[in-house]
């Protein structure tokens, strides 16, 4: 039995936490706030994060909180017209593609890492450093603003801006909004809607291209009027979701290279600490749940160099796949170029009359991929 030390209480942290318990390991999670929260915001649990939640035995847990994406529907701003939509099940067959509220999620982790007998030490800002000499892991789950990642790399450079900015909000779903993800592109924004909690709420995810001088993690409270400006000229029924917005909060998105260091001695980065993404592909949890899922397995059955070696080798082809398909959604959501919308929105129309699943096919990789299985 190893003693492992986890900083963090988010998806990474609860998850790896949960793995290494349920592997007979005694598991310390450290948290600096003093509850275990998560503020109201929607998640995408895509099939190769929801196989390491089936190994955790949290299947059940999630399908009865969730809804399934039962397809993808892209429009236009400018009336929300359809210019494509595509059934996820012609790609991903009766793979589980589920919507949750995050703080859903947090809470079927929660409980399942009590289960599992991980304890938890609430209200505690953690130093990885001497947490090393005391625990044979630490785990640091620390977030997109990770301090130890600067520990491990205190010559790169931590974080830049992205030129990014984005709100979350949960609103009354007052539409006939499908049982799917809607993404609704402009101009340099665009919006991803979905439903959650029986349908009952939709998730609003608001994104911007502007500049961006700050670097701050989102929970900022934000005037609702001022998105209702900035995305003024977005139609259709989103006009009318936007009016529903009572809260919302907003946050400068930054971007960081992936680090040279993912481990020293006995500590290792996972989850945002590792790889915080920009939010166009919706991957920032699944990614979290296959590092708990790799990083676990590993740690049961080798040596500190041996678990640092073999982590990114397995791990950095993905991630960096991934975070090429994140840079090259951000620029097909956002085209400015009147020439090339009308192209490309061409282009989706013949697609969504003719072969609307082949949208679909490009995404097979990351999908259908199941570490579970690796």
């Amino acid at each position: 039995m190893l003693k492992i030390a986890v900083i963090g209480a988010g998806v990474a942290g609860l998850s790896v936490a949960n793995l290494l318990a349920r592997a007979g390991h005694d598991v310390c999670i450290f948290e600096r706030n003093q509850s275990i929260r998560e503020i109201g915001a929607g998640i995408q649990i895509s099939p190769n994060g929801f196989c390491v939640l089936k190994e955790l035995d949290l299947s059940e847990g999630i399908i009865l909180n969730s809804l399934c994406n039962n397809s993808i529907l892209i429009c236009d701003y400018q009336d929300g017209d359809r210019l494509i939509q595509f059934n996820q099940k012609s790609v991903l067959g009766n793979k589980n593609f589920r919507l949750i509220h995050r703080a859903d999620l947090i809470n079927l982790l929660y409980q399942s890492a009590i289960k599992n007998k991980v304890s938890f030490n609430l209200g505690c800002t953690a130093d990885a450093q001497l947490l090393s000499d005391q625990y044979s892991f630490v785990i640091a789950a620390d977030g997109a603003h990770s301090k130890t990642r600067y520990l491990l790399n205190p010559y790169q450079n931590n974080s830049k801006r992205s030129d990014y900015f984005a709100w979350r909000s949960i609103v009354p779903n007052q539409i006939d909004h499908h049982n799917g993800v809607r993404i609704t592109v402009a101009p340099k924004k665009h919006i991803v809607s979905y439903p959650v909690r029986s349908r009952e709420q939709l998730n609003l995810v608001l994104i911007q291209e502007a500049d961006n001088d700050e670097i701050f993690e989102w929970g900022m409270n934000e005037n609702p009027k001022k998105i209702r400006n900035v995305f003024s000229e977005f139609g259709g029924d989103l006009k009318d979701t936007l009016g529903y917005i009572e809260t919302v909060q907003k946050w400068g998105l930054s971007s960081h290279d992936i680090p040279f260091n993912w481990a020293r001695k006995n500590i290792f980065l996972i989850g945002d600490a590792l790889h915080p993404m920009l939010p166009f592909l919706a991957q920032g949890a699944n990614a979290a749940l296959e590092d708990a899922f790799i990083l676990a397995k590993l740690i049961a059955s080798n040596d500190p160099s041996g678990v640092a070696d073999k982590y990114v080798d397995i791990r950095k082809p993905r991630l960096i796949r991934l975070i090429k398909q994140i840079k090259n959604n951000a620029w097909k959501f956002h085209l400015e170029n009147s020439f090339l919308r009308s192209c490309a929105h061409t282009g989706l129309h013949f697609l969504d009359k003719t072969f609307p699943q082949s949208a679909g096919l490009p995404f097979r990789w990351l999908y259908n991929y199941d570490i579970t299985n690796l």
